[in-house]
């Protein structure tokens, strides 16, 4: 087997892993709110603090990367990530709830940034869209596991279970992150990076006058605020709306993300790879229309009072927009020289979420409580307030939109 695919197997296990921990909190939030006495804007901050230290870190690790051994610095963050899961099993407090959560932001930056920089030195250029396709694949997975898993085992032995199962696995792949060799930067690029000695400013210039980055990011930043709001909430909606158990909310849901982000992410990546050749835009474009086509599409989805047609319209918008998962953030990182791909890796994860995911689950638990606090109903109101996700589904599309036809910078 050869190296590039044995270290892809490796990191995108890990990837699903780090998926899994993220969304089984989506999964447990009705009976975990329920036993903390938590609010739904105390439930949408959850996912704030963890992803605002998840942002904070993520440039720190960054910095580290250009410096030092990077499948170790890996290994470090998802021992530190699986070990904070687990602790979340045994809190019995809003504060130390949020304590654990910020130490698995800190464990899951180290992974986000390296992960695709050092998969990046293992395969050429003109393969990465394939391979891409395969460890962004552990996204739909990892985030099915972590809603079917999480919202069975809390529903069968509770929610600290649910940590506990979350959690444990990652041990085993941080010791064999551990022992792995860290390869050469750069060494599949087609075109040799010729400035590697440059100072931290003279990066962040690099990288910010670099326009397929500046696009790609921008629309990625509106992307994973929609995604927030969805995921986060998603399972929660059908509990209160209709009534359903958690248990079947976290399968359904999870089921749901699982095929939609298969076939999503294996459509995007090939349709990609197929037409790059002719048309180099190919990947803007796919993910440009199937973003702009997405956003009507959930919007009827949270307004559906039947609960077979929230299903048919969820499955169908979420596979509109796991179709542009594979190739933007394959031209995320192909856009970037080798000299400054960790460090515009890293900064690319702190405003998605600093602008993103860090804010919307928030925003909808806020909207969310206002709604209630004027006398409707919970589950209509929640449908409601995830409307927010609507306008930055269609910006996430226009974004793309507008960088077609420009060429990469290096």
């Amino acid at each position: 087997m050869r190296t590039s695919t044995r270290l892809l197997i490796l990191l995108t296990g890990i990837n699903l892993l780090n998926y899994l921990d993220r969304y089984v909190v989506a999964a447990v939030l009705e009976p975990l709110g329920r036993d903390l006495h938590l609010t739904d804007g105390q439930l949408g901050t959850l996912p704030f603090v963890f992803v605002v230290v998840y942002m904070i870190s993520a440039p720190v690790f960054g910095w580290l990367a250009d410096r030092y051994h990077r499948p170790k610095l890996v290994a470090l963050g998802v021992a530190l990530w699986s070990l904070a899961t687990v602790g979340a099993a045994f809190v019995h407090s809003y504060p130390a709830l949020l304590f654990t959560r910020s130490l698995v932001g800190v464990g899951e930056a180290a992974y986000a940034t390296l992960g695709p920089a050092i998969l990046a030195d293992v395969v050429p250029e003109d393969e990465r869209a394939a391979k891409f396709t395969w460890f962004y694949l552990a996204i739909p997975v990892g985030s099915a596991f972590g809603y079917g898993l999480g919202g069975l085992v809390a529903q069968h032995w509770g929610w600290r279970a649910a940590f506990l199962v979350a959690g444990l696995p990652g041990l085993f792949f941080a010791v064999r992150m551990m022992l792995l060799k860290d390869p050469v930067r750069g060494g599949m690029d087609r075109v040799q990076d010729l400035a590697p000695g440059l100072t931290f400013g003279q990066r962040l210039g690099a990288i910010f006058r670099n326009r397929v980055w500046l696009a790609c990011t921008g629309s990625y930043v509106a992307y994973t605020f929609a995604m927030g709001a969805l995921s986060h909430w998603g399972p929660t909606l059908l509990q209160r709306k209709f009534d359903v158990s958690t248990g079947q909310a976290g399968t359904v849901f999870g089921g749901i993300a699982v095929i939609t982000g298969i076939v999503g992410t294996f459509l995007g990546g090939s349709l990609t790879d197929r037409m790059q050749k002719r048309f180099p835009d190919a990947g803007m474009w796919i993910s440009g229309l199937t973003l702009l086509a997405a956003g009507p599409v959930v919007a009827l989805a949270l307004g559906a009072d039947s609960l077979r047609m929230v299903y048919a319209l969820f499955f169908a918008g979420m596979l509109l927009l796991f179709i542009n998962t594979s190739p933007v953030n394959a031209l995320t990182v192909s856009s970037l020289p080798a000299s400054v791909r960790a460090t515009g890796i890293a900064i690319n994860v702190f405003l998605i979420h600093l602008l993103g995911d860090a804010i919307s689950p928030k925003f909808v638990g806020w909207r969310s409580d206002a709604m209630q606090g004027a006398g409707m109903a919970t589950g209509e109101a929640l449908g409601r307030a995830m409307l927010i996700a609507i306008p930055a589904i269609l910006l996430s599309g226009l974004a793309l939109w507008w960088a077609r036809g420009r060429e990469k910078a290096a």
